[in-house]
């Protein structure tokens, strides 16, 4: 069985329910959707009644993706579980891929795909052209929530968790699925990208960073990779950004600021 782990603040009834219909239409139908709300019980309930799939709704007061992913890691069942959000949606064939990929490649722990903007008709970034096996710690910065899914049967240690102070919902509001790869690639477990396009999202046609977040890029840079490299990563990062981010070395500096003032 595969689970589909859920987690939303209640607010996008409209994409809720367009993720629900995307999974209604699964053709591998032995799935669970375990969904975790923090606001707007009733609602997320409402999008539920009549589906043809077993779902767990768990209601929590508490806000945060990775506090509700966190939630949400303690009751899936399956041998499989997926990373997902709200505002995705899945192709027709995206769970029995899966299935598939790890019943034929039985030393995979972590399976990684594509995702794409079907109204748009754009990827969110470069994706590589070719399968990996057992993918680099810096690949790892490239990889987006709804791209992941975890062999819970190999991976014994997928508890352990998203990082609570990271990610949407805190003061550092990214970061949280890279960091829970990599604690997972530093347990020695191996992560596959596989290229092809199972999610789709809507894609920003600019590369657009607000303040807050390229803030935010000083500390997950030092959670991700230790005090001396993630300030070295965290500058790399911003030489990139540099004719793409207004103020970026007044943002810098602000993001080394709050990168010492982290304590991991």
């Amino acid at each position: 069985m595969i689970s589909i782990l859920v987690p939303t603040m209640g607010t996008r009834e409209n994409e809720l329910k367009r993720l629900i219909e995307s999974l209604k239409k699964q053709t591998y139908k032995d799935f669970e959707v375990v969904i975790v709300s923090q606001s707007n019980h009733d609602m997320v309930e409402k999008c539920f009644e009549g589906v043809d799939f077993y779902y767990k709704h768990i209601k929590s007061n508490t806000k945060g993706a990775s506090v509700a992913r966190n939630i949400g890691l303690k009751e899936i069942k399956g041998d499989i579980f997926a990373l997902s959000d709200d505002d995705c949606w899945y192709t027709e064939d995206a769970l029995e891929f899966v299935y598939n990929y790890f019943n034929k490649n039985e030393d995979a722990d972590v399976l990684c795909c594509q995702y794409y903007d079907p109204v748009k008709k754009i990827y969110p970034k470069v994706y590589p052209e070719n399968e990996i096996k057992d993918f680099s710690k810096i690949q790892i910065l490239k990889k987006a929530a709804i791209e992941i899914f975890v062999n819970a049967n190999r991976v014994k240690d997928y508890k352990i968790g998203f990082d609570e102070g990271f990610g949407v919902g805190t003061i550092y509001n990214s970061g949280e699925e890279n960091m829970y790869l990599m604690d997972l690639k530093k347990l020695g477990y191996k992560l596959n990208y596989y290229p092809k396009v199972l999610a789709y999202h809507n894609v920003r046609e600019k590369d657009y960073l607000d303040e807050k977040s390229f803030v935010a890029k000083g500390p997950v840079f030092k959670r991700l990779f230790g005090n001396g490299m993630g300030l070295v990563m965290y500058t790399v990062f911003t030489a990139k950004k540099f004719k793409q981010v207004d103020n970026c070395i007044k943002l810098y500096f602000k993001g080394v600021k709050e990168y010492f003032k982290c304590k991991l």
